[in-house]
């Protein structure tokens, strides 16, 4: 079993690779299974408009933790990345919506954050189907602040309402992205693992972005439950 969900893992990882950014962009991810294993039902999927000058990404949990949800992970992202350079932006998260509803299982849910970004401009599109809100953060004087977008998971109604927000990333200012893992535990409530995080990130920018994801990562309390980090920032 272990051969196969080593392959497994490897084919989640590389589906989603997160690709060079033009000059004045980064990007960075880390991620960690139930338990602590390196690997489990949160994933990335990306595109890079062939011009580069748009930025699609999504970050998505899947039911389920650790190796077990890694098969329905890899379907999911293995469809994911075919609909996100085959569909228009708005009609992302309903396909892959439509997808889940047609599984077998009645466990196919899915929550999911999609980011659509013009590199020239710094013009972003945040949607949200029940996925934790992102971060955005607008320089040490007013740290990380909380997008509204929230919406409906996936999988568990034909037409789920999908939350969005507008902005525009100046230079310096970045978006966090995370899955529930990294905020909510037992006994906590997802508040106030938002405010955690959003004071453990703020510390962690403080000592340079150089390796930000995965020192915040690394300060989350093992728990249960698979975690994921995505910061994309503007230089």
């Amino acid at each position: 079993m272990e051969p196969l969900l080593a392959e497994l893992r490897a084919r989640l990882q590389a589906r989603g690779k997160l690709p060079p950014l033009p000059a004045g962009w980064a990007q960075q991810s880390a991620m960690l299974g139930a338990a602590g294993v390196s690997y489990g039902g949160d994933f990335i999927v990306t595109h890079l408009d062939t011009d580069h000058a748009r930025l699609h990404m999504v970050l998505v949990d899947v039911c389920g933790h650790g190796p077990a949800a890694v098969p329905a992970a890899l379907q999911l992202a293995g469809a994911l990345q075919s609909l996100i350079v085959a569909v228009p932006a708005d009609d992302l998260l309903p396909a892959a919506n439509r997808y889940l509803l047609r599984q077998p299982s009645d466990e196919s849910l899915a929550t999911a954050v999609q980011v659509d970004i013009d590199l020239a401009s710094g013009d972003y599109r945040i949607r949200s189907a029940g996925h934790p809100p992102a971060l955005r953060w607008a320089g040490e004087e007013h740290g990380w602040s909380v997008d509204n977008a929230r919406g409906m998971a996936l999988g568990v109604e034909p037409d789920p309402e999908v939350h969005d927000s507008k902005g525009r990333l100046a230079s310096g200012e970045a978006l966090l992205f995370y899955t529930d893992g990294v905020v909510e535990s037992r006994g906590v409530d997802i508040d106030e693992g938002i405010e955690w995080l959003r004071a453990t990130a703020s510390s962690c920018v403080r000592t340079g972005w150089d390796g930000v994801a995965r020192r915040i990562i690394d300060l989350v309390p093992r728990g249960d439950d698979d975690r994921a980090v995505l910061v994309l920032r503007r230089d």
